[in-house]
């Protein structure tokens, strides 16, 4: 037994799932030859638990914008250690945090700082439905496990009460008339319209405008999901780069270099009304992901190239790539925005899908690459790193080149099939 097999064996009985994220569980990737644990990271580089170097195309899904254990970070970071992480009274920095992000972020007039992404959407909705005094939420996207955002989510709903499942309802991406008719079917009771502004589709004919537009007449309060797109997109968020402002925003993520910290932004008129509401946490205003927030705002500011440079590489990516996926006639194209290519298999069937999904992975993992088809690229990918990919990925188009039967591809996978994008219990 190697070890790779003795971790995972012995995980297996300590921790459900053998992981804390979806996404990082053993059965998203190739059980077998993906690695299993992390030891270090440095950049856009990680070594496992047996000493092997990766290059990681996801940046902890999304946070590392500076890479890992970036000097500048740490280095604030491990200062503030030194002076206190959590206090009996609010810290100096959450001010400074609030007045940097009035500065940088269109809607942020006022701010309040929580943990995880699931605090800041839950506290976000609640405070729409207080301001006006209705129960039923419009979404579109992914918002955290609690129970209003995952109730219409069908392999992950376990355990949500069949009555807040009625609360809760999903308008399609790009169909203004979807969310339209939300409110024509529940009259003066949608609270709220949150959604992602971007992930791999891109906003056609004027969409976020037509949404803020349908929301408000309507009496709705605007909130954007910006965890992947704030400060990833833009300095500004999705806000700035597409010129729509909500009422509210939510991020975390890329604002801090991977420590914890999750935000609340908006307009100044709602957001003095969560003095109003409960939006309490012990760890709200946690120094540490504050302090991380500043730093990495600054960095951005000084740098000046950062969000330029993570679209450029992206998009070169996922020009070549493409060019790559003609060329071979395979069923896959990789879409989205340059810091967050995604990789869309066309392929029907679902199983035979993963079948194809689990190869390109496997082929990845072995040269090295640590390989999603939710990629987030960062400020540490360069260009050699972008080529190495692509070179990798030259070389599978070549051996799936030809394949009429993707059931044919079982036959060369060294690893276990990744499993669906649902919860344990359902595969």
């Amino acid at each position: 037994m190697n070890k790779k097999e003795k971790y995972l064996e012995e995980v297996s009985r300590y921790v459900p799932s053998s992981a804390q994220t979806l996404s990082k569980y053993p059965g998203q990737f190739v059980i077998g030859v993906t690695p299993v644990a992390i030891i270090k990271g440095k950049g856009c580089y990680f070594w496992d638990v047996e000493g092997n170097k990766y290059m990681d195309t996801m940046l902890a899904l999304g946070p590392m914008v500076f890479g890992y254990a970036n000097d500048k970070i740490d280095k604030a970071v491990k200062k503030q250690i030194d002076d206190g992480t959590i206090f009996s009274l609010p810290s100096i920095h959450e001010l400074e945090l609030a007045k940097l992000l009035k500065e940088v972020v269109p809607c942020a007039e006022m701010s309040k700082f929580l943990m995880s992404g699931n605090e800041a959407t839950s506290g976000a909705i609640r405070l729409a439905r207080h301001i006006t005094k209705r129960d039923h939420v419009a979404k579109c996207g992914y918002h955290g496990f609690q129970d209003w955002s995952i109730c219409t989510k069908e392999g992950r709903s376990a355990g949500v009460p069949e009555i807040l499942k009625t609360l809760t309802h999903d308008f399609v991406y790009n169909d203004p008339s979807s969310l339209e008719k939300i409110f024509v079917d529940y009259p003066d009771k949608i609270a709220a319209v949150i959604l992602e502004p971007a992930s791999s589709e891109k906003p056609t004919d004027n969409f976020l405008e037509k949404v803020k537009e349908i929301a408000h007449k309507h009496g709705a309060v605007l909130i954007f999901d910006e965890m992947v797109t704030g400060f990833r997109w833009a300095l500004g968020g999705a806000q700035e780069y597409y010129g729509v402002i909500p009422d509210l925003a939510c991020f975390g993520k890329a604002v801090s270099g991977g420590y914890p910290i999750s935000i609340i932004s908006g307009k100044t008129d709602i957001m003095k009304r969560l003095d109003e509401v409960f939006v309490s946490t012990t760890f709200g205003g946690f120094t540490l992901g504050v302090v991380a927030a500043i730093e990495c705002i600054k960095m951005m500011r000084e740098y000046g190239d950062v969000h330029k440079h993570m679209h450029e590489i992206g998009e070169y990516f996922m020009q070549q790539a493409n060019q790559l996926s003609q060329k071979n006639n395979l069923q896959v194209e990789f879409v989205g925005y340059g810091p967050h290519p995604v990789m869309k298999v066309k392929i029907k069937d679902d199983y035979l899908s993963r079948v194809f999904k689990t190869f390109v992975y496997q082929e990845f993992n072995k040269s090295g690459i640590l390989f999603s088809s939710s990629m987030m690229f960062g400020y540490e990918h360069k260009k050699k790193e972008i080529d190495l990919i692509l070179k990798v990925y030259e070389e599978i188009c070549r051996k799936l080149n030809g394949i009429v039967d993707y059931k044919d591809l079982e036959k060369k996978l060294e690893g276990k099939v990744m499993a669906p994008r649902s919860v344990r219990a359902q595969q």
